[in-house]
C-alpha cells in the first residue's frame, strides 16, 4: 500500500464517510478486526464518530487524550490520518470526539477493500497433529483481499488454520489456500460469523482478487446499492 500525498484534512472529510479505526494507542489492530464507525459531526478540527463496537458488540472505550490511527475510506482509496481522543458524547447517539490532525495521507484503497459476496465455499479444519477433519460446505459473507469471512453451525477458536477453496471466480479461477481464523461470534440467527485472513496468498492471486473487488464494487455502485 504505496502512500501518494498529503492532503489537509478539512478539504477530505465529510459527515457521513466511512472510519475505520486502526490503532489505539500502541496497540494496532489486525486488519480483519478493524472497528468500523463513521463520522457523525465535524467542528473545525473536532470530528465525532459513531461509537466503536468490537466483534462481541461491545462498546470500545479509549483512554483520554489516547492516539488514535485511522482511515476515512472512499471507494477506491482511502485517507489515514491520526486523531487524539477527547471523550465520549451523545448528539443524539454516543460518538467518539477526537482532535483530528490537520492533513491526512492518501493510499491506495486496494488490500482492504471489502465487498458482500457471496461465493460457495469448502472448509477443512486441521488437527495439531496435521492432520485434517472433516470438511463442510458454507458460503461467504464479505471478501478482500486480505481474506474473507464466511458463516458456521460451530464455533471455532481463534487462530485455528483451515483449509480455503472457493468455488471458481471469474478471472481468478479457483483459490486453495490456508487460512487463519481472527474473529468468531454468535450471530442473531443463532450461527456463528467467521472472519479471517489468507496465510500466505500469493501476490499475483491477490492482485487479480483486488482487482475482480474493485469491478464488483462498481458494478454495485451502478446498481445504486451502498457498499459498507
Amino acid at each position: 500500500m504505496g502512500r501518494l500525498d498529503i492532503i489537509a484534512t478539512k478539504k477530505v472529510i465529510k459527515i457521513g464517510q466511512r472510519i475505520e479505526i486502526i490503532e489505539i494507542g500502541d496497540n494496532e489492530i489486525d486488519k480483519e478486526a478493524v472497528y468500523n464507525s463513521r463520522i457523525e459531526d465535524i467542528k473545525e478540527n473536532e470530528i465525532s464518530i459513531a461509537l466503536p463496537i468490537d466483534y462481541r458488540l461491545c462498546p470500545i472505550i479509549p483512554v483520554r487524550a489516547e492516539r488514535i490511527r485511522g482511515r476515512i475510506v472512499e471507494s477506491s482509496s482511502a485517507y489515514e490520518f491520526t486523531a487524539t481522543y477527547k471523550n465520549i458524547a451523545n448528539i443524539p447517539i454516543p460518538v467518539w470526539v477526537m482532535e483530528i490532525s490537520d492533513t491526512v495521507e492518501k493510499c491506495q484503497n486496494r488490500e482492504f477493500v471489502r465487498v458482500k459476496l457471496q461465493i460457495p465455499l469448502k472448509i477443512t479444519p486441521t488437527l495439531e497433529d496435521g492432520s485434517r477433519a472433516k470438511s463442510f460446505k458454507t458460503t461467504s459473507i464479505d471478501l478482500s483481499g486480505n481474506g474473507l469471512s464466511f458463516i458456521t453451525q460451530q464455533e471455532i477458536p481463534l487462530g485455528s488454520k483451515l483449509i480455503l477453496e472457493t468455488s471458481s471466480i471469474a478471472a481468478i479461477g479457483r483459490i486453495s489456500i490456508f487460512i487463519e481464523v481472527k474473529r468468531c461470534f454468535l450471530a442473531k440467527d443463532n450461527y456463528y460469523v467467521i472472519g479471517s485472513k489468507f496465510v500466505n496468498l500469493p501476490r499475483i492471486t491477490q492482485n487479480k482478487l483486488v482487482k475482480y473487488l474493485f469491478t464488483k464494487q462498481r458494478e454495485i455502485i451502478a446498481k445504486g446499492v451502498k457498499v459498507k
